[in-house]
């Protein structure tokens, strides 16, 4: 009889066990690193170069780039979209862009420039890209950031670097938000495993420079 006791006291403490771990993990401030570890990465960084040459006086190159990240987790390993513009022209050459969407997660944006571009009337609530790229910098647990090396590109052989960051790190002393965030990125693969993370589409400007 004793023999069969230990048995099905073994039996009973398993799971009771296992139940009593779930809820302790549960519990946990850092509850979010179990939803985000099941995430897949697919995190890659893109280069793209341009030959820039302006032949002709107020020339213009544009160039519509989508910034595409599959996952995004605290601790993620930095992210990061490249593109190096070379002017092989005799002119010097002006750099600048403009947001015209994003979506992270479920929160989309279209700029005020974003529906210019789409031939759309401005809505209630649209922001500017200036005013949408602060908001990316600093109202998630995660920054996105957009940085041009320099403005001007030389003449001959001239070259400019623009680059997009995505950057969450595990230690931010935001632990609340990284919570939140973290489940949210792992429910929105769960319910949509086609689909980017973050897409961002930037419009890349090159015009000459006035003599």
């Amino acid at each position: 009889m004793l023999k069969k006791k230990k048995g099905k006291s073994k039996n009973v403490l398993k799971p009771t066990r296992l139940i009593f771990l779930i809820v302790l993990i549960a519990a946990n401030t850092f509850a979010w690193f179990i939803y985000a570890t099941k995430v897949d990465t697919n995190i890659s960084v893109h280069v793209r170069s341009w030959k820039v040459v302006f032949e002709a006086e107020d020339n213009e190159i544009t160039n519509v780039v989508n910034v595409v990240t599959d996952s995004i987790y605290p601790g993620m390993d930095d992210y990061e979209y490249d593109i190096s513009a070379y002017n092989r022209g005799e002119v010097a050459a002006n750099m600048s862009y403009i947001i015209l969407e994003a979506r992270l997660l479920d929160d989309e944006y279209i700029t005020v420039e974003g529906r210019g571009e789409r031939g759309e009337q401005v809505q209630s609530g649209d922001l500017t890209s200036a005013a949408l790229e602060t908001q990316l910098a600093q109202d998630y647990p995660f920054t996105i950031t957009f940085d041009v090396t320099n403005t001007v590109i030389d003449e001959e052989d001239g070259r400019e670097d623009f680059t997009v960051s995505i950057v969450w790190p595990y230690e931010n002393n935001q632990d609340e938000d990284d919570t939140t965030w973290g489940i949210a990125a792992y429910d929105f693969k769960e319910d949509n495993p086609t689909l980017p993370s973050i897409f961002i589409k930037v419009k890349v400007i090159i015009t000459q420079v006035s003599s």
